[in-house]
């Protein structure tokens, strides 16, 4: 029986990552209506972890539900945009003013290395400029993890592990409307060298500006 509900367990959580990773793509769009014979078939499951997968997107805020219409991907809104955006300036500077202040030798370590290998592969695709690369995205997000992981609460850092998901497709978007006029590289040296500096007022500073770039690239995008 155990087998049975870890196994459960299991095809929900690959169901969640399959729908997600659509949405995150754009192969789902923002107020797509989600039909569970697509989804199955893009899952190759039956209905009950697709629907697991589903309730766990919704609570994430990735897609919503009509009692008419069923699940659909959730629509960008330049509301959500700027609370989004504001949340994560308050949890995440703080939670790296923490690390930069409680941060070991290890901490250090870490930092450093998660830069060197995000830095070490382009960011955007050779098909499709206006688009980042998965592996790039990757290591982007564990440069992140990496820079808060000292700040000693893991009610902060779960926090800060959600809204990063929120703010992903947000994410995603600015990039491909800026292009290469903004120094993203530049942004994240800077972020490196404050912290590893024990700069714990000037590391959150700079990561609330990170922040608030993306929102800026974005905000003429929505209210035009």
């Amino acid at each position: 029986m155990e087998q049975t509900k870890g196994r459960g367990r299991t095809l929900a959580g690959e169901a969640y990552a399959a729908i997600r990773q659509e949405i995150r793509s754009g192969a789902f769009k923002p107020g797509d209506r989600l039909r569970f014979a697509d989804l199955r078939a893009l899952c190759g499951m039956s209905v009950t972890p697709v629907r697991e997968a589903l309730a766990r997107l919704t609570a994430e805020g990735f897609t919503v539900l009509d009692d008419h219409r069923g699940y659909s991907v959730a629509r960008l809104s330049l509301d959500e945009l700027r609370d989004v955006t504001a949340t994560r300036q308050l949890c995440e500077g703080e939670a790296l003013r923490l690390s930069v202040l409680n941060g070991d030798a290890d901490w250090e370590g870490s930092v450093l290395a998660a830069h060197h290998l995000m830095a070490r592969i382009p960011q955007a695709r050779e098909d499709i400029p206006s688009a980042m690369r998965e592996d790039w995205e990757a290591r982007h997000a564990a440069f992140h993890v990496a820079l808060i992981s000292a700040c000693g609460s893991p009610s902060l850092l779960e926090i800060c592990g959600k809204l990063f998901s929120r703010a992903d497709r947000y994410r995603r978007l600015a990039v491909s409307l800026e292009g290469a006029a903004r120094d993203v590289t530049g942004e994240h040296r800077r972020l490196m060298e404050r912290a590893l500096a024990r700069d714990a007022d000037g590391a959150a500073e700079a990561l609330r500006e990170h922040y608030g770039r993306t929102a800026a690239a974005l905000e003429s995008f929505f209210k035009g």
